[in-house]
């Protein structure tokens, strides 16, 4: 039986050795090969004459100009978007400051109308008393 198994596997290697043949091509051979089937692949070519090579190319160029002015114009549109936001957050914040200043002075100028209407309305009862005294005296 040892001698069976040995002989199928001494067969099967045989097998690969001759599946297994080693070319014995030469690579310049295989390389100038290539370049052969890519020039008459490029042979199969049809090229474009140069009327349409030039009506090609405006068309492209075109289309760029198109695609850059509406980038252009939509660039433009949220910068100019973006500039309003921030001048009206601004004016907003200034306006908030400007509002507390003023809510600031107020106070200051209820505490000094305060202290200033105390002598007034002490000035305001002198008078009137003055004035009844003065009628008081025009009535004898």
């Amino acid at each position: 039986m040892a001698d069976e198994k040995k002989a199928k596997k001494s067969a099967k290697e045989k097998a690969d050795k001759n599946g297994k043949k080693k070319s014995n091509k030469n690579p310049f051979k295989a390389i100038g090969g290539f370049f052969k089937s890519v020039r008459s692949e490029g042979k199969k070519v049809v090229w474009p004459k140069a009327a349409e090579v030039w009506k090609n190319t405006l068309v492209v160029l075109v289309v760029i100009i198109i695609v850059g002015l509406a980038i252009y114009a939509v660039d433009f549109g949220l910068t100019s978007g973006m500039k309003a936001m921030k001048k009206a957050a601004d004016n907003a914040t200034t306006a908030a400051a400007t509002l507390e200043e003023a809510e600031e002075d107020d106070v200051e100028l209820e505490e000094d109308t305060d202290a200033q209407a105390e002598p007034e309305s002490v000035t305001e009862a002198q008078s009137e008393a003055v004035t009844e005294e003065d009628t008081t005296e025009a009535a004898d």
